[in-house]
């Protein structure tokens, strides 16, 4: 094995259902984008979740609902997921995810999915919205997912099925669905096994209903209820016990809920009653989640809160909160227990997973934030290692940057540390696009606007990450001026200004007071809530001088020369401009694209700049003065589209004395190709060319003497390979996907001085980070 996985960071999706818990280990599974996670959870508060696995690629577009399937029958778990696609997807879960089935029926994006199962069978259901019509599906399967039948439900008035639960009653399968008509309406197997009845339907709720939840307790069977109008309803659903009815009955039957009876075959009379209306949030409840007892209840909602909710003095009440006040938070989708419910994990508005646990085992009412690990939310477009490998930086179409480090870990073997997420240097308002190191204390980062923005590193994430990863200030920082304290954000401002220790910024409104940003000094990886409001960086400069919005940027070997780009479909917009990293001024404009320039890199000696382009070239200049850090550069070679003809979208140059002419370039046309360039000539010559099986949308060469190339494909493949005897030879290839997925590597970059890890970035949003093994 060549490359060894060593980080993943993956984010939740932003929305209800698809945060699920292990009832037989201690993690959590999710969905992220095209696959699911699974994560540890953290037992201590200096610890931190990771994430040990990601499963095959199943779904070609985003997973919108993840449930466990219910066990009643002591076998493994199982889990079911469905995606915007359409895909129904059954899953095995042991020390992995293992791909089962896929469950057919579905004719538009799935909305919601239920399963559960015992000894004989497997009843598993799901609903779906196209552009004309919606639908409800369920199937009947065996162990490994053989259908053995299927079967159409309808519901009354249109309505969609929002939220699913379903449960074993007597070997009856139930189904409870919250419908857009504020209904909800119990669903029973007929005597054949082979289609579902309509039971009853039940009003209590005046909007919408978001989520529905079993407490799987046939003694004492509870059905909780949540959506738009913020209140959590329990239902009772009893056996109809006959009894005579006397006077004083008659009166007291008066006072209490009605009770709506119905009739489940080969179980008898039932009825169900309105049991308990708790009120305690203030906006939408997205989820529901109960113990694995069945008497504790769980709630998530858009007021940045989770509430426990328990039975004292024969009332339900909200006995813990936990949450976020003020910051930056929106809100909850999905909260759900541990296996032994003293661990709470949450995922909010962002994608960013919480986590709680509880520290007094016996009144269950005190509990910490424990640190889990999150990431972007949707597209990570560009990633770069800080100069003397101390961190690394990547930026995304969430609106975000992030800083990761490696994480110090007690004991002596300190290979195996892993990687942690520091800081959020910036929380911009337009999607981020690229980003660049400058030196060690210094980034740039560009964002679909017209400007640039530096952002220098402040002491408070100095001495966070010394503290964090125990590598000394001098050895990572070097000689390079750190910021202040820490920054924070006007109110409607995007600039991060920079903040003096113990400084406080005070708003003019009492609601701004709870947006001010906190800086201090962190001992351990930091959770959710501190990220997205107290790692910011303060902004240094803003660079002008684009016409659209920005693209790329690229720092010379010195630090002391920035070039970037924009994009573009005239030739005048497509210059590269060079600005001086000492005083951020504009230096010069180089001509030579006609289309958008997709990426730019210098040589290993700061000699020689490249650039590729949607045009289908490549091209090199050359400073006319021989200066490294100057300024006027000069068109010497371009390439034709006879070598590529589709956009060029990634090039690297190889980064040793030997082969410093040498570079390498990779195109949408499925073609890498290997270039020497004859500086007397001022020619680059084709030396190896190789056509691939899709497009190819990142490369990057090893800094080492006998480096590896990595290749990023359009669905997310990677291929190594070494240089050899003018071929390139293939060692490894990672993460090919089972079926066709557009989901394309956006970027690859070994770390400096040794190339010893490599971080990968992708349209997934996912960051993954492989240590590179001797071979």
């Amino acid at each position: 094995m060549i490359l060894k996985e060593k980080f993943i960071s993956a984010s939740c999706n932003p929305r209800s259902h698809c945060l699920e818990a292990s009832r037989v280990k201690n993690v959590v599974l999710y969905a992220s984008n095209l696959q699911i996670a699974v994560q540890t959870i953290p037992e201590a508060e200096n610890q931190v979740g990771k994430i040990i696995s990601l499963s095959e690629k199943r779904h070609s577009k985003p997973i919108t609902t993840l449930k466990r399937i219910k066990n009643f029958s002591g076998e493994d778990e199982q889990f079911i997921s469905g995606g915007v696609d359409g895909t129904v997807v059954l899953w095995d879960f042991q020390e992995n995810l293992e791909y089962l089935a896929n469950l057919e029926g579905a004719s538009g994006s799935i909305g919601c999915i239920c399963g559960s199962s015992n000894s004989s069978r497997k009843v598993l259901a799901a609903s779906w919205v196209s552009e004309s019509s919606s639908g409800f599906q369920a199937w009947w399967t065996g162990p490994q997912g053989q259908v053995s039948n299927s079967y159409a439900i309808n519901l009354d008035q249109n309505a969609f099925a929002l939220c699913l639960d379903s449960i074993f009653l007597e070997n009856v399968a139930i189904l409870a669905v919250g419908t857009s008509k504020r209904f909800v309406e119990l669903f029973s197997e007929n005597e054949n096994r082979t289609a579902f009845q309509k039971l009853i339907s039940v009003a209590g709720h005046t909007d919408w209903i978001h989520s529905i939840a079993f407490n799987d307790n046939p003694e004492n069977l509870l059905l909780a209820s949540a959506g738009q109008d913020t209140f959590v309803r329990l239902w009772k659903i009893e056996k109809d016990e006959e009894s005579t009815v006397t006077q004083a009955t008659v009166s007291q039957e008066e006072l209490t809920s009605s009770k709506n009876k119905f009739s489940i075959s080969g179980v008898g009379k039932m009825r169900i009653s309105s049991y308990a209306v708790m009120q305690g949030h203030d906006d939408w409840v997205h989820s529901t989640n109960w113990n694995q007892q069945g008497n504790v209840l769980l709630t998530a909602s858009s007021d940045k809160t989770c509430i426990i909710w328990r039975e004292i003095d024969d009332l339900f009440r909200d006995d813990v909160r936990l949450g976020i006040v003020g910051g930056q938070a929106a809100g909850f989708f999905s909260a759900v227990f541990s296996a032994s419910a003293e661990k709470i994990i949450a995922s909010s508005y962002f994608g960013g997973l919480h986590g709680w646990k509880c520290e007094d085992p016996v009144e269950k009412t005190f509990w910490n934030a424990i640190t889990m690990t999150g990431g972007h939310v949707g597209e990570v477009r560009d990633l770069d290692w800080q100069r003397t490998g101390g961190f690394l930086i990547s930026c995304g179409e969430d609106q975000t940057t992030r800083v990761f480090a490696r994480e110090h870990e007690e004991g002596e073997n300190q290979a195996d540390r892993g990687f942690v997420e520091i800081a959020r240097p910036q929380v911009h308002g337009h999607d981020m696009q690229c980003i660049s190191m400058v030196n060690e204390s210094v980034f740039v980062s560009g964002a679909e606007e017209k400007i640039f923005r530096a952002f220098r590193a402040p002491k408070s994430f100095a001495q966070s990450l010394e503290a964090i990863s125990e590598i000394s200030l001098e050895e990572t920082f070097k000689s390079t001026k750190l910021a202040e304290f820490g920054a924070c954000v006007p109110a409607l401002g995007l600039s991060n200004k920079a903040m003096c220790e113990g400084e406080t910024v005070d708003g003019e409104h009492w609601e701004e007071d709870a947006f001010r940003a906190a800086p201090t000094v962190l001992k351990t990886a930091p959770t959710e809530d501190t990220l997205q409001q107290n790692t910011l960086w303060p902004e240094e400069h803003k660079l002008y001088g684009h016409g659209y919005e920005v693209y790329a940027v690229a720092t010379n070997p010195t630090g002391k020369v920035l070039a970037t780009a924009c994009k573009s479909s005239h030739i005048e917009h497509s210059v590269i401009i060079l600005w001086s990293t000492e005083d951020w001024s504009k230096k010069s404009e180089i001509v030579g694209h006609q289309l958008t320039v997709t990426q730019i890199s210098w040589n290993f000696k700061g000699t020689l700049l490249l650039s590729v382009s949607r045009d289908r070239t490549a091209k090199l200049y050359r400073e006319n003065e021989g200066n490294v850090d100057g300024f006027n550069y000069q068109l010497i070679w371009s390439s034709t589209p006879k070598h590529h003809s589709r956009i060029i979208w990634s090039c690297d140059w190889f980064k040793t004395p030997e082969s410093e002419n040498q570079f390498i370039t990779a195109s949408r046309d499925q073609k890498i190709i290997i270039w020497n360039f004859n500086e007397a000539e001022n020619q680059a010559i084709p030396i190896c060319s190789q056509k691939s099986a899709e497009p190819v949308t990142a490369i990057s060469v090893q800094p080492s003497e006998n480096p590896l190339i990595v290749a990023g494909f359009q669905s997310g493949l990677l291929e190594v390979y070494r240089f050899l005897d003018g071929n390139l030879t293939l060692l490894q290839r990672i993460g090919a996907s089972p079926i066709s997925v557009d989901s394309p590597v956006t970027r690859i970059r070994f770390s400096p001085q040794n190339g010893r890890f490599l971080a990968v970035s992708s349209a997934d949003a996912k960051l993954r980070i492989f240590e590179v093994s001797s071979c």
